[in-house]
């Protein structure tokens, strides 16, 4: 996340990038993210992060997939 914070790149894929933090830690990191710009893709288990996104890429294992927007109003 550092090199992320300094290189300041249009967009990033993370993959489990958060897996060994605690969830406030995880806030500040992705809220940082979205201050300066940075279009994140995620690759996570941790259904906490769906917060930060606004879609879901969800794959089912058989060579089909779907993009489901996420409804953060519930």
């Amino acid at each position: 996340m550092a090199r992320l914070f300094y290189h300041q790149p249009l967009f990033a894929i993370l993959d489990e990038c958060t897996s060994a933090m605690s969830m406030d830690v995880e806030a500040e990191l992705y809220m940082k993210a979205k201050e300066l710009g940075i279009t994140l893709f995620t690759v996570s288990h941790r259904s906490s992060l769906f917060k930060y996104h606004e879609y879901m890429l969800k794959f089912d294992g058989r060579g089909n997939y779907d993009v489901i927007k996420l409804d953060h109003s519930k």
